[in-house]
């Protein structure tokens, strides 16, 4: 699962786990409700980095950034065929 994928499945139950409505979500963030329910779908264009960082911290979470270290040649070759 790739990285925007994962972040919009956590998302999306972190907020069930709250019990939330999207609705509810946007308006805990200040944010409108087809941003988070974009977010949740992962299909938005571009999202600030601050927005989702604003609904992670209204849900109790945050980002983290870890080392993945350098892809293989299998992984680039791989990223490759996916990009074509």
């Amino acid at each position: 699962m790739d990285f925007f994928t994962n972040l919009a499945s956590n998302v999306r139950q972190y907020r069930k786990e709250n019990g939330w409505s999207q609705q509810q979500l946007a308006d805990f963030t200040g944010l409108d409700r087809t941003t988070i329910s974009a977010l949740e779908r992962n299909s938005f264009n571009e999202i600030g980095i601050r927005k989702v960082q604003r609904i992670l911290q209204v849900l109790n979470h945050s980002l983290d950034i870890k080392s993945a270290g350098l892809p293989t040649l299998d992984d680039m070759q791989r990223f490759n065929r996916e990009s074509s």
